[in-house]
Parts: structure tokens; sequence; C-alpha cells
């Protein structure tokens, strides 16, 4: 049973704060019977071990989730300092014995906890003040319908720190992004495109060329020719290796030496890294960033997967697909300087062609729409392997 999709959540200082874990799994009314009490225990325990091992590395770990379902988990193993878990409460249904315990054991065990307040005293909420609210989709989906619903959370819970989830796109949530909403997340919709666009900085042209190389397996004295042909790119990457440790003994002092020993696939990773961190400094860098080495790892992952001639090619495809937020570039300066294949090329103009399912597939895991995912991921192994592999894609 498979962790739905997870999502970055961004601080107001612009750092990768954490994940948001999507909990679209069996649907809720299905596991709100009786009789399915060991499946939604059995979601629960798995949506927990994802945070689990997110907050280990320290970030915050986020998940919505029934406060019904939590109630009866007795292991506090399950939980781990650094998870955030905003519990929902039907307030049509009977009030949850233990609810009140339960937050006082999750706060013990070093857990954020947040609930919605209810309309009405005495509607099965926990007593107290919760630590964080959730800033809900707003009646008028803008900027100032999302102003209006945090001002009235915070003149309702005054010092209490908000999430927002909903936001439509990148702009409107960075806009959104100071206290007192603490964590915010965002989708990246198709289309997406930065609302002023500039001409990419000649080093970014030279990485974007290099990733081309080597994804269509050009000779090493052209890629090593490329990189010599920018002095800052040599640095760093013989930095990047000596800091590393890749030749114990002595330092690699060439290029030559350096794309030998790190070899095809890490120098690609390399490179893609090295683009993604020139993106302007903006409150959401961070979290844009994460998000296009995710998509490209999945794009690859899946490709390999499916037996694609050329599956770094599916790599460029999930990296081209962020350039334009990440670098505030055209979607046209990004397909021309990577050199895509024409297959990329339809998928990211038109929708269309035979990869135009690629990115269907990654757009659906950050909207969360979990119905949805049941069909797009077919082609692709269904559900499980590619939530698998999205999760493997936030970790390399």
């Amino acid at each position: 049973m498979g962790v739905g999709a997870r999502r970055p959540l961004v601080s107001p200082s612009g750092v990768l704060a954490g994940f948001e874990f999507h909990t679209g799994g069996p649907p809720a009314s299905r596991l709100r019977r009786a009789s399915d009490a060991a499946v939604a225990r059995a979601y629960t325990v798995n949506v927990l071990g994802a945070m689990r091992l997110c907050a280990n590395q320290g970030m915050t770990a986020f998940a919505r989730l029934p406060a019904a379902w939590l109630v009866g988990l007795e292991d506090d193993a399950q939980f781990a300092p650094g998870m955030s878990i905003d519990l929902l409460i039907d307030p049509q249904a009977r009030p949850i014995a233990g609810l009140g315990q339960l937050v006082e054991r999750l706060r013990r065990l070093k857990v954020t906890v947040g609930w919605q307040p209810p309309e009405a005293p005495g509607a099965g909420a926990p007593p107290g003040r919760p630590d964080f609210i959730v800033v809900g989709r707003p009646p008028s989906y803008d900027l100032q319908g999302f102003k209006q619903a945090i001002s009235a959370a915070a003149s309702r819970w005054p010092g209490v720190e908000q999430v927002l989830l909903d936001a439509p796109d990148v702009d409107m949530m960075e806009a959104l992004l100071r206290p007192p909403v603490a964590l915010a997340a965002c989708a990246v919709g198709p289309g997406s495109a930065p609302p002023r666009i500039q001409a990419l900085p000649p080093q970014a042209q030279r990485l974007l060329r290099l990733l081309n190389r080597i994804v269509r397996d050009d000779d090493n004295a052209l890629l090593v020719a490329d990189i010599k042909a920018d002095a800052a790119i040599c640095l760093r990457l013989l930095q990047y290796l000596n800091s590393a440790g890749a030749s114990p003994g002595r330092p690699l002092d060439s290029i030559d030496q350096a794309v030998m020993v790190l070899g095809r696939d890490a120098l690609y990773g390399w490179v893609a890294q090295m683009l993604v961190r020139m993106a302007p400094l903006r409150p959401a860098a961070a979290g844009l960033q994460a998000m296009a080495l995710a998509r490209a790892r999945l794009l690859e992952n899946r490709a390999r997967a499916l037996g694609e001639a050329n599956p770094g090619a599916l790599y460029l495809l999930g990296l081209a697909s962020m350039l334009p937020l990440l670098l505030q570039c055209s979607l046209a300066d990004a397909i021309d300087s990577l050199r895509l294949p024409e297959a990329a090329v339809q998928a990211l103009r038109a929708r269309s062609g035979p990869w135009a399912g690629y990115l269907e597939l990654v757009e659906t895991l950050e909207r969360q729409d979990m119905v949805e995912l049941e069909k797009v991921a077919q082609p692709f192994g269904g559900v499980e392997p590619v939530l698998a592999g999205w999760a493997q894609a936030w970790l390399s």
C-alpha cells in the first residue's frame, strides 16, 4: 500500500524545510467503516513510516491524518520529533474518545499537532490551542482571498503559526510566505512560466550544452573541451571531486582526470545540480531546485523501467520542464539550449507525442490527485512502482 505524493515545504526564509506527505490512499469513506479498521491502521502506519524517514533527516514531515486513525495507534515508535500532523476531525461524527490524550501524547513525543478550529464550541476538537492551523482554499481563489483567510485565522488564533498548502502557483505562494505563514507548498502546473523572462546566462547555456553531450554519449574529448571553456565550471568540478575524496592519495589536477574518475552518470548528475543551483534568489528557490531534480530522476527511473532507448533524455525532459521557473527563461530558450529530442519538444510545447505521458505523470503526482494517478500511472507500471520511484527521487 503506497504512500501518496509528496511536495516540498518552503519556509519564509527560503529554506527547504521539509515535505508534505499526501494521504490520498484508500477512500476515506471506505476507511471510516469499522470493517476496514485494519486497512486504515496499515495505511496510517505506512504514512508514518515515510514521515519518520524524512524527520530523521532533520526535516519537517507534514501530513493530514484522520484523528480517529491515530487514537488507536498505541506504538510510540511510530512517531518521531520533526513530524507535524494535522488532525482531521469530522464535525458530523461523534466526538472521538481520547482525543485530548492523543494530542498530549504526540506533543510529549515532540510531534507538532494542528487541527481546524471548530465553528462552534464543543464540536469535537481537542481542548486548548493547536500548534498550527492549515489555511484552507478560500472561496475567492486569488491573492486577496488567501490574504483574507490568513487574516481571519490570525484573528481567531493570534500567535498560532499557519501552513499554506493550496496556493495556485509559485508566485502567489511567495507573496504569502511571511508570518504568520510558517510553511507553504504549491503545485507547478502545466505551462508554468515566470512573470518576467530573461536571457539564459552564458554559464547556464554551457551547462545545458554539456548535459546534452553527456546524454548523447559524445566523445570524452568533447566533454573535456566544453568544461575547459568555462574556468568556473573547471574549478568547481575539481573542488567537488577533491573534497569528495574521489582520488585518495593525491588531488586531481586536470579536467581529463576528473571526467574519467567521475564517470558519465555521476557527471551529468553533478552538472544538473550545478544548473539548478544557478537559479536566481527567491523564497521558493530551494523548493524549485529540489522539485526539478526529483522530476528528472523520476522520469529517468520510469524510462529505464520501460526500456526506453535513451532514459537520460527523459532526465533532461524533467529538468527542462522546470527550467523556465528556475532560471526565469523562456521555454524556447531551455529547449534550444538543451537540443532536446523531438519527442521531448512535443511534450513540452504541446503536451503531445510519445513522451507527453511522462509530464502528465509527474504533474499528477505534484497535484496530489491520487484518483487521477490510478489512471495516469498504468502505462508506467502502476501506482505502487510510481510512488516508490517518486519517494526515491526525493532522496537521491
